[in-house]
């Protein structure tokens, strides 16, 4: 079975990014399969336009934050503007509801999703300023202790992901089904 469709499979690719990389980039596959893989995407073309550089083909794709991570697009090959968007941010960012990023994404493109691989927030212009639906599917701790040298934080190496229930993966497989791209 497919991470789009395996919690379990979701969750052990996070966790091996948590140790292994910890970079925004290697979020993108895993979130395309899942977008990809749901029955609502079948007419759509999910684009990674991250490293896009601004030229006059990508003009329609740059918005007044730049380029997306990814651009949801019609499936066909014929051109037009965006449907929407998703922003993915590492995992180890706390997802900021009021970053000019996201209000600038969301004048352009209109529907966003903003993710870090555990929170996942769907937002449509109209419905501003709170997101249409979120879903925690868990929450990066970290052990923190006390350097009494240095008398600062030290964060410590054992952080650990608590991963919320089954049902939120549900609840979040049900949002993506729910978006309308169109």
């Amino acid at each position: 079975m497919s991470l789009a469709h395996d919690f379990k499979i979701y969750q052990e690719e996070i966790e091996l990014i948590r140790v292994q990389t910890r970079v925004e980039c290697d979020l993108y596959s895993i979130i395309a399969c899942v977008i990809r893989e749901r029955e609502n995407s079948k007419d759509i073309s999910l684009r990674e336009v991250s490293q896009r550089r601004k030229t006059q083909f990508s003009e329609k794709m740059w918005g007044d934050s730049g380029f997306a991570d990814f651009v949801i697009l019609e499936r066909n090959q014929k051109f037009d503007k965006p449907y929407g968007a998703i922003e993915v941010k590492t995992m180890i960012k706390n997802l900021n509801d009021n970053s000019q990023q996201l209000k600038n994404h969301l004048d352009f493109y209109k529907k966003v999703i903003y993710t870090n691989g555990l929170k996942w927030r769907y937002y449509e212009v109209d419905n501003l300023p709170k997101p249409v639906w979120e879903c925690e599917l868990g929450e990066l701790c970290r052990n923190e202790k006390w350097n009494e040298r240095s008398r600062v934080e030290v964060q410590i190496s054992n952080e650990k992901i608590h991963w919320n229930s089954e049902e939120s993966w549900e609840k979040l497989l049900d949002g993506l089904e729910k978006i309308n791209w169109r």
